[in-house]
């Protein structure tokens, strides 16, 4: 009888250690007991309308996980430039960035971010690169190869030029301009530009400001009249080349991403498309404002006509998107005839 007591009482020990298994687990992400305390780098200055959104994000992010995820915001590219942002974010070693897509890893990431006269209107933009939009499902499985989640787009708005005056028929990609116009180092901008009629020089915009006063360039190109107000001291004029939708994305180190709960995956993808849908409302207002800006310090502002953007689109879709097969690859550029219309052969 005493070696029947001792084996039930086994069998006992035994089911309660079982059951105690079920309620003392090895923690997991599902347990929601990491705690993350990231850096995200942004381009813009902190008092900027693109540095605020990127505060916003942080503090929802914050407080909707209940201090799980807490990030920390470095302005005016303190952590980097945007090409080694978005290095960094890849290897993991910071964890978020809000700026443009750098194709350097794969250069078909060069429709995210500059493909030009995708379309000629931010409401355009919109259609295209929101939720839903027929660049950004094609952005997620691009990330997917160089280790970046995409939580969503920030719109800064329609992308233009400064210059030192305003050049002969300034929306008559015809008529050679005589002037040296700094571009992106991307070889899209400095097409493009070269067949707007400027003599394209790719420089860093870092050194944009300081190439413009010492007379290496006249000019510059890459993003919206926010962009231009900033070489206000030493330009003359804004040209609305309406080339393309300046865009940042909010992105994430995509291990870090699939590290996190269901949950707390959905509540960074909404904090971001919160002040990505946010920026969309404000885009043309905020272009607006930065051209009165401008005109006030004393510059003169050159809005192209519909026929003049027209009128260049269709030059650049003839003469420069056949190059950019070549870098962003024929299957995608032909996506991209398709969604403007333009014919695909």
């Amino acid at each position: 009888m005493e070696r029947r007591h001792v084996f039930l009482a086994a069998l006992l020990v035994v089911a309660m250690l079982a059951v105690l298994g079920t309620l003392v687990q090895t923690p997991t992400a599902d347990a929601q007991t990491y705690q993350h305390k990231w850096r995200m780098n942004q381009t813009h200055p902190a008092d900027s309308p693109f540095g605020r959104a990127a505060e916003a994000f942080a503090a929802e992010v914050k407080q909707r996980t209940n201090g799980r995820v807490d990030i920390t915001v470095y302005h005016a590219g303190a952590l980097g430039d945007w090409v080694l942002s978005d290095e960094m974010v890849m290897r993991g070693s910071v964890e978020l960035n809000l700026g443009p897509i750098a194709p350097t890893y794969d250069p078909r990431l060069n429709i995210a971010y500059y493909t030009p006269y995708l379309f000629k209107t931010v409401k355009e933009g919109k259609a295209a690169y929101a939720k839903g939009g027929w660049i950004n499902k094609m952005v997620d499985d691009l990330f997917a190869g160089v280790n970046i989640k995409g939580l969503s787009v920030l719109p800064l708005g329609m992308s233009g030029a400064t210059v030192r005056k305003v050049p002969p028929s300034p929306g008559d990609p015809d008529i050679a301009k005589g002037q040296k116009i700094r571009v992106m180092p991307l070889k899209a901008c400095e097409l493009t530009f070269k067949r707007l009629g400027y003599i394209p020089v790719s420089i860093p915009y870092a050194e944009a400001y300081s190439a413009i006063e010492t007379g290496i360039a006249d000019g510059q190109m890459g993003g919206p009249p926010f962009q231009g107000h900033e070489f206000r001291d030493v330009q003359g004029a804004w040209i609305q080349y309406n080339d393309f939708v300046e865009t940042h994305w909010f992105k994430l180190t995509r291990k870090l991403f699939d590290s996190l709960t269901k949950e707390d995956q959905n509540i960074l993808i909404e904090a971001a498309e919160r002040q990505g849908e946010k920026q969309w409302q404000l885009a043309e207002s905020q272009d607006e404002e930065y051209r009165q800006k401008m005109a006030q310090r004393g510059l003169k502002i050159v809005t192209l006509s519909e026929a003049e953007l027209e009128k260049i689109a269709a030059a650049i879709r003839a003469d420069v998107w056949p190059e950019l097969d070549k870098i962003v690859g024929k299957a995608i550029m032909d996506i991209a005839r398709k969604n403007v219309g333009a014919p695909v052969k």
